[in-house]
């Protein structure tokens, strides 16, 4: 996969939760790392954020969405109980953690 602006294979990252009441809001407990990034899908594997050593032998797979897809989509969620969250872009799914840690005023 080619390389994305500002993500990059090996980069470890926050991920916004993608379903349910909390959708779009930062998982702070979860870290992950990018192991492959394209323009539509990545995969990622799980870190144990004592450790910073992979959790997880095997990646799991995120996709996102062209703007007038994700639009649509989250268009049909207003007003559900459950939802989903249809990104269009990365930044609206990862967040880079920091050198020193999550800095929620530069990623804000």
């Amino acid at each position: 996969m080619g390389k994305i602006k500002g993500w990059q294979s090996g980069m470890l990252v926050l991920m916004r939760n993608l379903y349910g009441n909390d959708a779009g809001a930062l998982d702070e407990h979860h870290l992950y790392q990018i192991q492959q990034i394209g323009p539509k899908q990545a995969t990622i594997k799980s870190v144990n954020m004592e450790t910073g050593q992979v959790d997880s032998w095997r990646g799991r797979k995120i996709r996102i969405f062209t703007k007038e897809e994700a639009d649509e989509y989250n268009a049909r969620n207003d007003g559900r109980s459950w939802r989903q969250l249809y990104p269009y872009d990365w930044g609206q799914v990862f967040v880079p953690q920091g050198e020193a840690g999550w800095d929620p005023e530069r990623n804000f």
